[in-house]
């Protein structure tokens, strides 16, 4: 039988493991539904992961059981994967079958470590307790987690990112734009200073719900997500030129809020490196790469760099 790392980034607007990504949301069936095909029976429960349902952001993740089947969603999907790639066409519920133990990182914003990784690590470690028994996509789960552990997100994924010049550096920021939050972690001597962290409301999907609320009272057309990050990505559509120009306008208010609050809580960005991390820092790559009141930023490209690290630093 096999032990194996796994981390699991449950973030605002997706929940990512080392290879994967979903979307941190889901509908909640008493019964079996159906017509999904992405099904997680746990718990006399069924959860299918959907885009519409992602949760409201809350800090302290042990309110209620979401960030539990997000997590369980997370190992399903990346133990799917591996399982996939190992035996191809071959028989994959018997390559399942084989990792029966299970080592899971998690992670915590570095603004919140203090005040909530006791009770988070706690949270895991009952709702991990035992034998962990589930289906998913039609093939069953079983394992136990032999070991959890808690990390600071976003510092984890700068810091063990062999790529990234900035993270060479004695001082600099991580600025993580994430779907519900911009966390700001200073880093000195390749410590996170965890005491003047600070998590600002200002993720992307408040720069969306901004976007289209602007769309909406100019144009009277409602724009979802998709066609919003189709832009920013710089991504072919079929927009009229007036509903662009509105949403890179709109990135850019958002993006002068960021670096304003960031400002505003004492964080240095002119006078220090800066590294930005998560999907927003691609979206708002424009507006990073122009900005004049930035020293030398630096974009992490790889969006499932949190779940990398954790899976990393759980060893072997």
């Amino acid at each position: 039988m096999k032990s194996i790392n796994i981390g699991v980034d449950v973030g605002n607007y997706d929940t990512k493991t080392s290879h994967t990504s979903i979307p941190s949301g889901y509908r909640e069936y008493a019964s079996k539904p159906e017509i999904a095909t992405r099904i997680l029976e746990f718990n006399g429960k069924y959860f299918v992961p959907e885009i519409s349902e992602r949760k409201p952001y809350v800090a302290d993740k042990t309110e209620n059981d979401q960030c539990l089947i997000l997590t369980i969603l997370g190992i399903a999907e990346e133990l799917l994967f591996i399982a996939k790639e190992n035996v191809g066409k071959g028989d994959i519920q018997q390559e399942l079958d084989k990792y029966d133990h299970i080592r899971l990182g998690v992670g915590l914003p570095p603004g919140h470590f203090n005040a909530y990784a006791a009770k988070t690590l706690n949270y895991y470690k009952e709702k991990f307790a035992g034998v962990n028994e589930f289906r998913y996509k039609n093939y069953s789960f079983r394992f136990e987690v032999e070991t959890i552990r808690l990390f600071p997100q976003d510092f984890v994924a700068v810091y063990k990112n062999q790529h990234c010049m900035t993270s060479k550096k004695k001082r600099y920021y991580i600025v993580g734009i994430g779907g519900g939050t911009t966390d700001v972690v200073p880093v000195v001597n390749g410590q996170p200073d965890v005491n003047n962290c600070v998590s600002l409301p200002l993720g992307t999907r408040v720069m969306y719900r901004k976007i289209s609320a602007e769309v909406q009272r100019q144009f009277g057309e409602i724009l979802d997500e998709n066609l919003v990050e189709d832009v920013l990505l710089d991504e072919e559509t079929s927009l009229p030129d007036e509903f662009i120009s509105l949403i890179k306008k709109g990135a850019d208010a958002h993006f002068e809020e960021i670096i304003n609050g960031c400002i505003q809580q004492g964080a240095k960005l002119s006078l220090y490196p800066v590294v930005f991390y998560g999907g927003g820092g691609l979206l708002l790559r424009e507006q990073i790469e122009n900005s004049n009141m930035l020293k030398n930023p630096e974009i992490l490209e790889d969006v499932n760099a949190n779940a990398k690290a954790y899976a990393l630093c759980l060893g072997a």
